[in-house]
């Protein structure tokens, strides 16, 4: 049977292939950047996180839509600045959600640095564990 192009990137095969991933728990989750610097600044700044649950083979389970109340938090070592986020709530559609981080306009000095972590999930009874995405003051 020919493979058929599905919506995104991935074919028929890989869609099936992928469901059945999650019903045996091959759920991982995918974040990026875990990690990235910035100047010093004293001016406000956002940033984008992206979050996405793949299986093993890095396939996104574009099947996934589903919000995970108090899954995000925020928190900064900025002696003067002050991080934050929108809501929460992780609100994944098709597989993936971005989440905007965002500094005041306050002085950002070197080595600080503000730290955005995603709770664990529970999705069909399987845990995918969450993670953090960290942004250094250089």
């Amino acid at each position: 049977m020919p493979k058929r192009q599905l919506s995104g990137d991935i074919t028929q095969n890989e869609n099936i292939d992928v469901l059945g991933s999650a019903l045996n728990g091959d759920m991982v989750m995918k974040i990026t950047p875990t990690a990235v610097n910035r100047a010093a600044t004293s001016a406000a700044w956002t940033r984008d996180v992206k979050i996405e649950i793949v299986d093993s083979n890095g396939i996104k389970h574009g099947w996934l839509t589903q919000d995970f109340t108090t899954t995000l938090s925020i928190a900064d070592t900025s002696t003067a600045g002050t991080a934050s986020i929108t809501s929460t709530t992780l609100s994944l559609v098709n597989g993936e959600a971005v989440v905007v981080v965002s500094g005041d306009a306050q002085d950002w000095l070197a080595t600080e640095t503000d730290t955005l972590t995603i709770g664990n999930l529970t999705v069909n009874g399987y845990t995918v564990t969450g993670g953090t995405s960290v942004q250094t003051f250089v």
